[in-house]
């Protein structure tokens, strides 16, 4: 298994490197050297200039996992600020902070469940609000699956669809339940990322137009599955109907 954090201009800022110390970094080529400054002990890829943008990122990384004869890969999202575990208890809720072990261990066995069941990949939950995490029923196979933290089953083939430039994670998503049946969605860990409020990343080239033209693709290829498409600025929020 290989943990992998895309990053763009954010040298000395991929807070996700706190969590997990042992994962790749993968920058683009001319930015590698300024990661590694940044970085010293951490472990950084260069990306070929001639890949752009986060989606061909993504299946570039894929590739070099399987060069590097990995089965599993789990993307996480350079910029995370809430990485949780959650128990119910009678009268409270405890949350706590997992070791970069606990963290391993846990997607490992997301791995073992979407083997077990035949799907290609799992997700956990990556919104804020604690209604979103919910240990009584700690999976469940129809939810979105998104690259703030997503573990892919290279060995399966599976790629992402490089004409979404955005909205990439929802695209495979739908793909996999179309095609699979299901996801794993864990709801009983919790990562969650600054997204647009940093700079650097997707949101150097991010716009209204592109977001609303994938959107607007992700209907049309999937009728049915998407119950609602929520603007917030320049970013469409978009939930899924199962």
């Amino acid at each position: 298994m290989i943990v992998a954090i895309p990053s763009m201009g954010r040298a000395g800022r991929v807070n996700s490197l706190c969590v997990i110390p042992s994962a790749t970094v993968f920058v683009p080529e001319p930015e590698a050297d300024q990661y590694r400054v940044a970085h010293p002990s951490a472990t950084v890829v260069g990306v070929p200039e001639r890949v752009r943008g986060i989606t061909a990122t993504r299946n570039w990384i894929l590739d070099y996992a399987a060069e590097e004869g990995q089965r599993w890969v789990v993307q996480i999202d350079d910029d995370v600020r809430m990485a949780r575990w959650y128990e119910f208890l009678p009268f409270r809720v405890r949350q706590r902070k997992l070791r970069e072990e606990e963290w391993l261990a846990v997607w490992q066995r997301l791995f073992e469940v979407a083997e077990g069941l035949g799907y290609r990949i799992w997700g956990v939950d990556t919104q804020g609000a604690t209604r979103g995490v919910y240990p009584f029923r700690p999976f469940i196979w129809q939810t979105y699956v998104t690259g703030s933290c997503m573990g892919i089953r290279v060995d399966t083939g599976i790629r992402f669809d490089e004409s979404f430039a955005v909205k990439e994670d929802y695209e495979l998503t739908l793909r996999c339940i179309t095609e699979d049946g299901g996801v794993v969605g864990a709801r009983f860990v919790q990562w969650v990322c600054s997204h647009w409020a940093d700079e650097g990343g997707c949101r150097s080239y991010r716009t209204e137009e592109l977001e609303r033209d994938c959107t607007e693709r992700l209907m049309t290829r999937y009728p049915g599955l998407i119950r609602r498409v929520k603007k917030g600025g320049s970013e469409w929020s978009i939930e899924l109907n199962f």
